[in-house]
Parts: C-alpha cells; sequence; structure tokens
C-alpha cells in the first residue's frame, strides 16, 4: 500500500551503497560515458547542478570536467520530466545549485538499486524497478553518497507516476575559450 501523502509517494529511501563491487548488468549492449573509478584520487573543487537539465558537473583541480548524466535524456524531446535526485548530504550542499569543495575522491562506482515504481492512473500498480546509480564517497567525510534519476508526473499536484532511469558519468570537454583582443581605448558610440 502506497503512503497517502504526495510527497512520500514521490521521496524513496536511499539504500546503501553494497559492499560487493560487480558492475551493473547495463541494460543496452554498448555502455555509455568512463569508468567512474577513473575518478578516484582526483580532487573535487566545485560541484553544481543544471537548473534546466537533470545534470551535475563535477570540476576538479587537475582542471577535468565530469558530469553525472541520465541515460537516453534527449534536451529536444525531454518526455517524462527526468530529475537527478542524490543523498540528502549532497542535496543540502547544493541548495544554491554549486558548491565549492576541496575533498578527494575515495572510491567511485556504478551501482545497481532497486525501488519502487509506481502508476496511480487507471488503476493502482507497483513494480520493483532497478536502475543504475554513481556512488562515491570522499577521504574527508568517509560517507557514501549516492545519485539517481527519476521520472515523474503529477496531475493536479500529486505523483500519479514514478519511474526510475539509469545515470552514468562522461567527461566534458571544454572548448579553449577564444581571447578576446584588446582594442586601446577606442571611443564608444552610446547612440
Amino acid at each position: 500500500m502506497l503512503a497517502s501523502s504526495p510527497t512520500a509517494l514521490c521521496t524513496p529511501p536511499l539504500p546503501p551503497p553494497s559492499k560487493s563491487r560487480r558492475l551493473p548488468v547495463p541494460l543496452r549492449l554498448q555502455s555509455l560515458g568512463i569508468d567512474p573509478s577513473l575518478l578516484v584520487g582526483k580532487v573535487l573543487t566545485k560541484l553544481s547542478r543544471s537548473s534546466k537539465h537533470p545534470t551535475l558537473t563535477l570540476d576538479f583541480s587537475d582542471n577535468t570536467t565530469f558530469q553525472i548524466l541520465v541515460d537516453g535524456y534527449d534536451p529536444v524531446h525531454k518526455g517524462l520530466p527526468k530529475e537527478l535526485e542524490m543523498d540528502s548530504s549532497l542535496e543540502q550542499l547544493l541548495t544554491t545549485g554549486q558548491a565549492h569543495v576541496e575533498w578527494t575522491i575515495k572510491d567511485c562506482a556504478l551501482i545497481t538499486l532497486t525501488d519502487k515504481a509506481f502508476e496511480l492512473r487507471e488503476r493502482e500498480q507497483q513494480w520493483d524497478q532497478n536502475h543504475t546509480g554513481v556512488a562515491f564517497r570522499f577521504h574527508e567525510d568517509q560517507m557514501w553518497h549516492c545519485v539517481w534519476a527519476t521520472l515523474t508526473d503529477h496531475d493536479q499536484g500529486t505523483c500519479v507516476f514514478r519511474s526510475y532511469d539509469d545515470v552514468y558519468v562522461d567527461q566534458l570537454h571544454r572548448s579553449p575559450r577564444k581571447r578576446r583582443a584588446h582594442v586601446p581605448d577606442s571611443p564608444v558610440d552610446l547612440r
């Protein structure tokens, strides 16, 4: 039986990452992104959450940038709203959308999560859904942190559908910014 609170309907409990290091069985033939263990040892300097897309950007002290992305997300054809969710300590850290830190990644892996998905339209349906999340911990706090993706639909403020999607880590390759030529004290037309 589902809880009667709309908030409870859309908020899953955070499962602890399992201690085994088995990689999740991918739903697709070709896996996406990079092996998250490549982030181990890197010093995270900034986390930022996109306000427009389900993306968490991780900037590191070695001037590399990685993102946690939702498998199948298409910014042009968005479909049901997809959102990155995370454990409460990361959520609190990102209340302003970004956080500056100096944390060294101790462990990082893809994990398989199992959550209750549901639909409350014609008739109530629930099912267990496996999906891939990204789990990591830092030398500085030793806590496991987890990021996963949800798909939800609401009708008059009530969550009537909740499902889950896989996430993955990929490197963001930024193009070098062109330096603007400095024009010596030229007059500016303010008309």
